[in-house]
């Protein structure tokens, strides 16, 4: 919670404008608190109003998979298994 802002605006600032998607890896990711749910929502409406795409990546097993589908996620954000 402490550093969610710190982090978006660290990851919005490493995209260059000619990047049409933006992949976040989170197959490592065994926990994720609201605020970290919080910071894909808001980061995916910042990409988009730069013409940009947030893919999240998290694999079916994953354990934070069905909690980002309870949000909601799915509807507003690219979730992919693996990187391509």
């Amino acid at each position: 919670m402490s550093n969610a802002g710190e982090l978006s605006a660290a990851i919005e600032g490493l995209v260059p404008n000619g990047a049409s998607s933006v992949a976040v890896d989170l197959s490592e990711t065994t926990y994720m608190d609201s605020a970290g749910i919080q910071l894909l929502f808001l980061l995916a409406e910042r990409l988009k109003a730069r013409r940009h795409e947030l893919r999240v990546i998290v694999p079916r097993d994953a354990p934070i998979r069905p909690v980002l589908e309870l949000t909601g996620l799915a509807a507003v954000v690219r979730m992919d298994d693996q990187l391509d």
